[in-house]
């Protein structure tokens, strides 16, 4: 199959979407499916597994080769950023955002007034990191299949587990589908910026950029997926998290 190379931001756009398609997937699955926190952690344990490997090897290795220090500076910085606005973020109720409910709550709104506005700040802050850098990459290397595949079935179970404990909080469908709705959208533009970005950008400044959204991956995946995958410790969670890990790394030997 011949890959159409990303020559505008039309294109980036359009790449973008295919990674929002897991966001919108994983959401209606959360809404509709009914399934168990068992179900949704070792979904999400592959979920870790695929994003850890994206921003690891896809990422960050290649900063580091061309620039070590630097991209190592760019990654914690990119990493201390997230914390920070996860923190802020968390005490005003979006802590959970993504725990499915049936674990550990997510704030209803009669609970903790406006968390509902913090859980939507929460979850799009979530999809940024990952949404500009795959525009930074389209720019420098075109389509990368094992980044965008990584993106969309880690978008899966982050939803899924999401709007599953947005419904055990009392939040309606209408609102979970629009907020999820206005994240893939923003998802996909966002991807447009990036690349468009990249465009004015040196290439070691690109890089330190794609460095610092690696290290906000990283974050995210810590702070808002692990806790979720590793809860009551479901059986062969570790393995679940390796074998979505191996299995992008297989994914980028092979294309």
């Amino acid at each position: 199959m011949t890959i159409t190379p990303v020559d505008s931001v039309v294109t980036a756009v359009a790449w973008g979407g295919v990674t929002a398609a897991g966001i919108m997937a994983g959401a209606l699955l959360g809404i509709f499916a009914r399934l168990t926190h068992g179900a949704i952690a070792r979904s999400m344990s592959v979920g870790a597994g695929l994003l850890l490997a994206a921003a690891s090897v896809e990422l960050a290795a290649e900063v580091i080769k061309v620039a070590p220090y630097k991209g190592i500076l760019a990654l914690l910085i990119g990493a201390t950023a997230f914390s920070a606005g996860n923190a802020w973020l968390s005490g005003r109720g979006a802590q959970h955002r993504k725990r499915c409910g049936e674990c550990v709550a997510q704030p209803s709104e009669a609970e903790m007034p406006n968390s509902g506005l913090a859980i939507a700040m929460g979850t799009a802050m979530d999809a940024v990191p990952e949404a500009l850098v795959l525009g930074l990459v389209l720019h420098a290397h075109g389509p990368d299949a094992a980044l965008i595949a990584a993106i969309t079935l880690g978008n899966l179970p982050e939803a899924m587990s999401a709007s599953a404990g947005m419904r055990a909080a009392n939040r309606s469908v209408g609102w979970i589908v629009r907020l999820w709705g206005l994240i893939a959208a923003a998802t996909a533009l966002l991807t447009g910026a990036g690349f468009a970005m990249a465009g004015t950008l040196t290439e070691n400044t690109a890089l330190l950029l794609q460095a610092f959204g690696a290290g906000a991956l990283l974050a995210m995946v810590s702070e808002t997926l692990l806790p979720e995958a590793a809860h009551e410790g479901p059986a062969y969670s570790g393995l679940l998290t390796a074998i979505g890990f191996t299995a992008l790394l297989l994914l980028g030997s092979l294309v």
